[in-house]
């Protein structure tokens, strides 16, 4: 049996977005659109910062 916890997205500009555990509570997130590909391994606690990043975005009131 296997726990992975991989996600896979395609954004509207067609990059795909893969983000799954790493290296012992880590994360990797890897993106990958025409023409090229990139990716990172992330420790516990910098997934955390960019999670945290993401929030406070997210958070954000929008106004049209």
């Amino acid at each position: 049996m296997t726990n992975e916890i991989e996600t896979c997205f395609k954004t509207e500009d067609g990059v795909r977005i893969s983000v799954d555990e790493w290296d012992n509570g880590g994360a990797w997130i890897s993106l990958q659109m025409r023409g090229g590909s990139a990716y990172a391994s992330l420790t516990r606690a910098e997934a955390q910062q960019m999670l945290t990043g993401l929030q406070l975005i997210l958070d954000k009131k929008v106004t049209a």
